[in-house]
């Protein structure tokens, strides 16, 4: 007996069997190969084809693998919603690895906690908030920092603005430690027409988090598989056809 299936809206399927067998990563490269030309992302009134979105996270596996990056290892994204969040979630899975999403209004003490829950080795970063990894990498297992500006993916005329009135104004503009790495030139360095040759299956760990107890120092895990991520988009769009279909 399942009493909470008369809960359910009549919309709402009773169960998703056949249980998906396939990764994010599949959905991806199947949109880009069929619906290449269609919008993945918009942001400001620019716009990242499916073709784009799997071309330049193909590029970032890449340039993680020859970063060192293996499968399982920690990438933690330190970034707002904006097209290189998913760019290098993507990158990150098709590298392997499990994606760390950190909030970026955690404080110091915050970020140093979540980094060394999860093992992070390797952070992708808004310019924004690069002087504050860079105020707590030496007590972390840090070892890669990757930097990126807002201003990478605006339209043209937006991004003229932006460099000229807020860029420096507003603490976007950095300048790179020795050793670490601009995201826009590790996307051009490491382009390829197919993504390393990574085995990733839908029982590999996607994304971890680390959340503070109430109260307490330490930091619970909390571990999401391929096969569940892909389970709940089902659930909560209706199909696979909309799986990823990202909100704009």
């Amino acid at each position: 007996m399942k009493p909470w299936l008369a809960h359910y809206d009549d919309d709402v399927r009773r169960s998703l069997e056949p249980y998906p067998t396939d990764t994010l990563l599949d959905y991806l490269e199947r949109l880009a190969r069929h619906h290449g030309s269609h919008a993945a992302l918009l942001f400001k009134g620019a716009t990242i084809t499916y073709r784009q979105l799997e071309d330049q996270s193909n590029a970032f596996a890449a340039a993680l693998v020859a970063l060192g990056v293996r499968k399982g290892d920690r990438v933690a994204l330190l970034l707002p919603n904006c097209p290189q969040f998913v760019i290098a979630e993507f990158g990150a899975w098709k590298a392997g690895a499990i994606v760390v999403a950190l909030n970026p209004t955690y404080s110091e003490r915050e970020l140093q906690q979540s980094l060394d829950a999860t093992r992070t080795q390797t952070v992708v970063t808004l310019s924004l908030f690069y002087e504050r990894i860079n105020r707590v990498r030496g007590r972390t297992g840090v070892r890669h920092v990757i930097a990126t500006s807002i201003k990478e993916y605006l339209p043209p005329l937006l991004r003229i603005l932006f460099t000229l009135f807020k860029e420096k104004k507003e603490g976007h503009r950095v300048e790179l430690k020795p050793g670490d790495h601009a995201f826009p030139a590790m996307l051009r360095r490491h382009r390829a027409p197919a993504r390393p040759d990574v085995a990733v299956g839908p029982d590999d760990r996607a994304v971890m988090s680390a959340r503070e107890s109430l109260g307490m120092d330490d930091l619970p895990l909390i571990k999401t598989g391929y096969a569940s991520m892909v389970a709940d988009l089902l659930r909560e769009r209706g199909g696979e056809s909309r799986v990823l279909q990202f909100p704009a």
